[in-house]
């Protein structure tokens, strides 16, 4: 198991990863330019320091007293015995720490993300197509039983649960995993919710998937995100969240499906 929490939505990961980022970004710029100000500070010329460090080399090389040290290309500072070069290797060590461990934990979200919804038997299967310009749904289209029928955007209504909602919303129950196969019918496009941080291609005779979870009721905005023609800008479309009884009750009364394909849900009646 990742170091992922279970049962966190794609939204919040990818919050809490921007929030992380951010703090660090934050910490380690904030300590940083504090040391810049401090050693400029410091070190800063005073006004009686005037061509106290003016070196004629020339003049030093033809005499024994000629013991200026310049760096060469290459060469590791030292600090002269001020231990420069250990807080030179001490900060290397703490930035590679620091970004290994980021690198770490980013990695083990997106493997959550990546593995959350995939093949999951709890979860509602719907088969996303583009086309151009707008979006055809059709629900658990590989898990069809007992003489039921496809349920597709084009079999209902979804005014009748949310006035506000296009007729042909993708209708999702709140707190369900939503599995998405998405793909296209005729050029690239890519599917994508904002709001829940989904977000996949949709290419021609090829199949992409993605995942989310609503943890709020409401209406939201599913977009194109794929230069695909003239009425790229436009093509968008609605999906509603309602509540798991209310999904229940509204899939059961479609013609044609499977109530078990959502006996998982456990709807309290």
């Amino acid at each position: 198991m990742p170091v992922a929490q279970a049962g966190r939505t794609q939204a919040e990961i990818f919050d809490t990863l921007l929030l992380v980022f951010l703090v660090m970004g934050t910490i380690v710029g904030t300590l940083v330019i504090s040391y810049t100000v401090y050693n400029a500070y410091k070190y800063r010329v005073s006004g009686d320091a005037e061509g106290r460090y003016d070196v004629d080399e020339e003049e030093l090389a033809a005499t024994d007293e000629y013991d200026v040290a310049r760096p060469q290309q290459g060469e590791i500072p030292t600090g002269h015995g001020k231990g420069g070069g250990k807080k030179l290797f001490m900060s290397f060590g703490m930035s590679a720490v620091l970004v290994l461990g980021l690198i770490i934990y980013s990695y083990s979200l997106l493997l959550y993300v990546e593995d959350t919804g995939q093949d999951t038997e709890e979860a509602i299967n719907v088969d996303v197509e583009g086309y151009q310009f707008g979006w055809d749904y059709a629900y658990f289209e590989d898990e069809t039983s007992n003489g039921s029928q496809v349920l597709t955007s084009d079999d209902y209504n979804a005014t009748t649960l949310n006035s506000n909602a296009d007729s042909n919303a993708l209708v999702v129950p709140k707190g369900t995993t939503i599995q998405l196969d998405v793909t296209s019918r005729d050029v690239w496009h890519n599917y994508g919710i904002p709001e829940f941080r989904a977000k996949t291609d949709a290419i021609p005779d090829e199949t992409t998937q993605t995942w989310f979870e609503a943890d709020k009721t409401g209406v939201y905005r599913a977009n194109c995100f794929e230069l695909c023609g003239q009425g790229h800008s436009n093509m968008h479309g609605d999906v509603l969240v309602v509540e798991q009884d209310v999904f229940a009750e509204w899939y059961a009364s479609q013609t044609g499906t499977d109530e078990s394909q959502i006996e998982f849900m456990e709807v309290s009646s």
